[in-house]
């Protein structure tokens, strides 16, 4: 059986970092903010190099809730 996708075993730790990430990009999306490594590491007291090691997995979701919002909105209008 293949996999299309690489999956890893995530700690507990690195899974909280992942649903916090998501939790700031929602925010930030939300209200308009630009969505920065530096912004991102400031609202989560995080050196920017730490998150530059998640930066597929930030893009993803950033990419993810712009989707989501860009539905809302038009849905909106």
């Amino acid at each position: 059986m293949l996999f299309e996708e690489y999956y890893e075993d995530l700690t507990d730790a690195e899974a909280n970092l992942i649903l916090d990430i998501y939790r700031v990009i929602d925010v930030l999306v939300y209200n308009h903010e630009p969505v920065t490594l530096v912004r991102l590491g400031f609202e989560l007291s995080i050196n920017t190099q730490e998150l530059s090691d998640y930066l597929p997995i930030i893009i993803t979701i950033l990419n993810k809730v712009e989707d989501q919002y860009a539905e809302v909105r038009q849905v909106a209008d």
